[in-house]
């Protein structure tokens, strides 16, 4: 009897986390004019500043695997996040990176209630945004924004490159 193959440590954390495909981190993926004729009818592309773009979440990242992993988009196969990069650096260990995997997936299941139906996280951005600038706000509104915004900084630490971060460090210069 063989033994069942063991994946990467990296590709082990990208299947527990998939937050790159799934919405929490970004709100559309850039793909090269170049690969649209390959990636068109895989994605419903949009018009982005760079090129063309297909928004989060993936509709073919299933149970944070992705179905069309050969043919997926060359960003999506560069993509590393800065926890990845950080493992693969020998930065932090895989328990660290498990461990941060874990704690963003735990802060982001404290806003998915919270969440209006059908809502996706850029649009939970966008109320967040929406609800702030509001001179007076509920409590319930107040509670979503502050479990949001402790999810995207965290996100912005661990997660997101400088320059992607949601929560711009000038805010709290």
């Amino acid at each position: 009897m063989t033994a069942a193959p063991t994946l990467p440590e990296d590709q082990h954390l990208c299947t527990r986390c998939g937050m790159c495909c799934d919405g929490t981190l970004f709100e559309y993926v850039e793909v090269d004019e170049s690969e649209r004729p390959s990636v068109e009818n895989l994605f419903t592309l949009h018009p982005g500043t760079k090129g063309p773009v297909f928004h989060q979440p993936c509709p073919h990242a299933i149970n944070q695997c992705c179905m069309v992993y050969e043919a997926r988009p060359e960003t999506c196969r560069k993509y590393r996040c800065k926890t990845l990069i950080a493992l693969d650096s020998g930065e932090i260990t895989a328990h660290e990176a498990a461990r941060r995997v874990d704690e963003a997936l735990q802060a982001r299941e404290t806003v998915r209630p919270l969440l209006l139906d059908d809502e996706t996280m850029h649009q939970a951005r966008q109320r967040r945004a929406a609800i702030a600038a509001e001179p007076a706000r509920a409590m319930d509104s107040m509670v979503f924004v502050l479990r949001l915004t402790a999810l995207d900084l965290m996100l912005d630490k661990y997660f997101r490159k400088q320059g992607k971060t949601m929560i711009r460090q000038e805010n709290f210069d």
